[in-house]
This record gives structure tokens, C-alpha cells and sequence, in this order.
């Protein structure tokens, strides 16, 4: 299928009403959680990439901190060596925080990372995160690469807790044995399975030395991806903001689905397939 064809398509599913815009992620006044003096600068990461990632976890942390209540469970979905969760559990002390990651030499980097600042409100589980059964409040996952993303939001619903998941690696998006695609209704009703891989394709099209006009079709059909996303989940009583991240320059993938129990309409099946 052609460029051309493809965003015909694409017109065709935003001439939906635009209720759901894709929004900046502002905080006005919230303080930001990692300075230059962070642990990040005397990682493996340049100065340029480490920078870009504090205000990557800025971004989801200040979210999720304003979410959170004390005495919640926090789980951190694909947590890798814990940059978010650490961070969770040491600005909300008040909460459990969980680390879910299947590769252990990142737990244990993690488990080093927290015993060294004395965070006491901290686990760690080793396993896949459709493996997690425990009951939690809040999901985070800061870019959950492909069909994790639809796992990490579906753990939530199954749980009935808040999500603030940041998507990446929209070209790896395809049916699974669990999920099929497009999600809601109303893209089904739009896109055919080829026709949404094709828009998944295009949403990968961000890197920073592609052209302003390429980047910026690349941004629309990550936002379309995701809308299609929220619609879903909204099908199970969830109110989603699909918000992009700030400054926009901190990720070519700079979206974050926020969703919350209990603002949404129903129709759809969100669930697995």
C-alpha cells in the first residue's frame, strides 16, 4: 500500500470527533526528580542520553506520583535496572513499589541501586509481566516496546488500576496469540489488520535524522496507534489522555497513555483475545 493511500486511511479515523487530542505533558511547578548531579551521568549513558532519560522518567514519575495514595501498591512493568521504579519508592515512601523484569543481571542492578540509598518499600520479581497476579493500584512502564505495552495496560485493567505506560517500538506491534489488532471497534471498523500495521510502521518513522515533515507523519501515527489503544481501554471504564512527554525533544517516542478507572464509556472488548 502506498504512502499516499495509507494516510487517506489515516484521515478517515481522525475525521472521528477530536474530544481525545494528543496534549503536552504539563506540570507547571512539580520540581524535577533528577538534576545533573543524578546517578544517570555516572552511568554507561553519554551526557546527551542521560539527559534525555531524566527527563523521560520526569515526565512518568510526576505523573504517577500525582496518581498515587499512600498505602498503594506501585508496579513497575518491564522495569529493567529500576530507573523508575527507584525513584517511585523514593519519592512515594508511603507506597509498595514492584519491580517486574525477566532479565536478572537488571534485577540486580536494581537490588544494588536501592540497598545503597536504604529504600525499604521496594520489591523485586523476576518473571514475565503477564506472569504478575499480585493485586497493585498503579502500572508504569517507560517505553514498553510493542504488544508490551497492550500486555502491561491489560495487567491494569484485569486489576482495575491506573496506567501511565509510555509506548515504543510501534513497528513491532502485531497479533498474538492474547491480542489482536486494531483494538477498538471503531478502528476495526476503519483499518483492516494490514492497513494498521502499515500505520505501526510509519508511527516508528521518528528518528531525529529523518526529515521535519517525515518525523511529523511518524508523530501523527503514533498518536493514532495509541488513540486506538485508549478507545479500547475506555470500552472497560477507563478515562485515557494520550499526552505527549516534555520537551518534546527528551524521545522520538514521546507519548504516554494515562488511563484511570471509572471515566469511560462502554462497547468495546478491550480484553484479551
Amino acid at each position: 500500500m502506498s504512502l499516499s493511500v495509507t494516510l487517506f486511511t489515516m484521515e478517515a479515523v481522525v475525521s472521528f470527533p477530536k474530544a481525545r487530542t494528543c496534549h503536552k505533558c504539563l506540570f507547571g511547578d512539580t520540581p524535577f526528580f533528577f538534576t545533573e548531579s543524578s546517578a544517570l551521568s555516572a552511568g554507561k549513558m553519554s551526557d546527551v542520553r542521560a539527559a534525555r532519560k531524566r527527563q523521560q522518567l520526569n515526565n512518568l514519575v510526576a505523573m504517577a506520583t500525582e496518581l498515587a495514595r499512600p498505602g498503594d501498591t506501585v508496579v513497575d512493568f518491564c522495569s529493567g535496572g529500576g530507573h523508575v521504579g527507584i525513584v517511585l519508592a523514593h519519592t512515594l515512601p508511603d507506597c509498595q513499589v514492584i519491580l517486574i523484569e525477566n532479565k536478572e543481571e537488571s534485577l540486580v542492578r536494581g537490588k544494588v541501586r536501592s540497598a545503597e540509598l536504604g529504600l525499604t518499600n521496594i520489591g523485586f520479581i523476576q518473571a514475565n509481566l503477564d506472569y504478575f497476579t499480585g493485586p497493585f493500584h498503579i502500572g508504569v512502564a517507560l517505553h514498553a516496546c510493542g504488544v508490551a505495552t497492550d500486555m502491561v495496560v491489560e495487567q491494569c485493567i484485569q486489576a482495575g488500576a491506573t496506567f501511565v505506560v509510555s509506548p515504543c517500538c510501534y513497528g513491532f506491534v502485531q497479533n498474538t496469540l492474547k491480542f489482536t489488532f486494531p483494538r477498538s471497534k471503531r478502528f476495526l471498523e476503519t483499518l483492516s489488520y494490514k492497513e494498521h500495521m502499515i500505520l505501526c510502521r510509519f508511527a516508528d518513522q521518528t528518528a531525529v535524522q529523518l526529515p521535519s515533515e517525515r518525523r511529523l507523519i511518524g508523530k501523527q501515527c503514533m498518536g493514532l496507534v495509541d488513540l486506538d489503544r485508549s478507545w479500547a481501554a475506555e470500552t472497560h471504564g477507563y478515562s485515557v489522555r494520550v499526552m505527549t512527554m516534555e520537551p518534546d525533544s527528551c524521545s522520538p517516542k514521546n507519548n504516554m497513555l494515562v488511563g484511570v478507572a471509572g471515566g469511560g464509556a462502554g462497547g468495546d472488548n478491550y480484553a484479551t483475545q
